[in-house]
């Protein structure tokens, strides 16, 4: 596990000011306080799209939230890049922090200004995990693997977990199987969302990408993402033609809302072979578009990816075995089929955004009471 995947959703909740009950005017107690600290839209990243999630949820009907948006509304890298200017940017967030907490005044903060965290497997990791932790009433992790390691490595009673949550209804909303203007006839999408990056695996996709079309020539690699720059996107591109595969990808860029739900729901197989994740909201997206997956096995995803049901799980950069599963979909339509639905159902059963926020919920009134 490295510092990254865990900084995507960790989140600190600790106490925050003076006790919040004072009453309202109509003589009801006034709803605590809580200040969420994090990346908001825009850019929607899963960071910035899981925090809007949480602020417009039903728990602004039980909590009176504030936020500090943390975001650098950089399209490319978001929130994670550090550069000259991440100093500065946090002297900003430690700013907007404090006179957040003198207008707001809040009963518990939820959320934090890291965006990276030591590695628990090192000495110096998990000392500094108990340090940064050690104020920390409860804190939050995307799933039990995380809580288990994070527990014994910074020696915290309060960690809980809670996977990332996803707007199920908005994939419903999207027709399935509706018609793309990528995919021509008889084509079917092997769909990659995120960065196109070394670590999310894309360079694996591309490995993966002959034998595939050697087996099912009908597929078109859809790729929906930037790089980690301007000047290496050409790149990037310049490889796909290199290897002769540019009649086959397509780069669709980043999309958002709407125009990212009709990607996922008119691909057939999604992948996300990442050498390292916590784990992804396009997890639970995939999901909740009905796609089978195949994604590598690393973070918490082996915690909610069960292989052979959900999709199949592979090691990080392995793309003969990346190669493998994606055809093993392919060739096997009911088989596809049956996990179409397995997933679609799982999503709103189990990542549903209130079910999610109602594990916040009780995190945050356990916190306080």
């Amino acid at each position: 596990m490295t510092e990254s995947p865990l900084s995507a959703r960790l989140t600190d909740l600790g106490s925050a000011g003076p006790a919040g009950s004072a009453r309202a005017a109509n003589g009801k107690a006034a709803r605590p306080r809580v200040l969420m600290i994090g990346p908001l839209p825009p850019p929607l990243g899963g960071v910035q799209i899981v925090n809007r999630m949480l602020v417009e949820s039903s728990l602004a009907r039980d909590f009176e939230i504030h936020t500090v948006d943390t975001s650098k509304g950089a399209l490319r890298w978001a929130v994670e890049k550090q550069d000259w200017t991440s100093p500065l940017y946090f002297v900003r967030n430690v700013w907007r922090l404090i006179l957040a907490l003198a207008r707001v005044r809040p009963r518990v903060y939820h959320g934090t200004l890291h965006t990276a965290f030591p590695s628990p497997r090192t000495p110096f990791g998990r000392w500094a995990g108990r340090v940064m932790m050690r104020t920390a009433h409860r804190v939050i992790v995307l799933g039990p693997t995380f809580q288990r390691e994070m527990s014994r490595a910074w020696r915290h009673d309060g960690v809980t977990w809670s996977p990332n949550p996803v707007e199920v209804a908005r994939f419903e909303a999207a027709k399935p199987g509706a018609a793309a203007p990528w995919l021509q006839p008889g084509e079917r999408s092997v769909l990659f969302v995120g960065r196109l990056s070394a670590p999310k695996g894309f360079g694996d996709l591309i490995e993966a990408a002959p034998a595939v079309l050697a087996k099912h020539p009908e597929t078109r690699f859809v790729l929906c993402g930037v790089a980690e720059s301007a000047a290496l996107e050409p790149r990037l591109r310049d490889e796909v033609e290199r290897r002769a595969l540019a009649p086959h990808v397509t780069f669709l860029g980043s999309l958002e809302d709407a125009d990212l739900a009709r990607a996922y729901v008119s691909s057939h197989v999604f992948v996300s072979p990442s050498w390292t994740e916590a784990f992804p909201l396009v997890i639970p997206e995939a999901m909740a578009a009905g796609l089978p997956m195949v994604v590598t096995s690393v973070g918490a995803i082996p915690d909610f990816i069960r292989d052979g049901e959900d999709g199949f799980l592979v090691p990080p950069h392995e793309p003969a075995q990346l190669a493998d599963r994606i055809i093993r979909l392919l060739d096997d339509e009911p088989l596809r089929r049956r996990m179409s639905a397995h997933v679609r159902a799982r999503a709103a059963r189990e990542f549903a955004i209130e079910i999610g926020v109602e594990r916040v919920r009780q995190v945050l009134r356990d916190a306080i009471g």
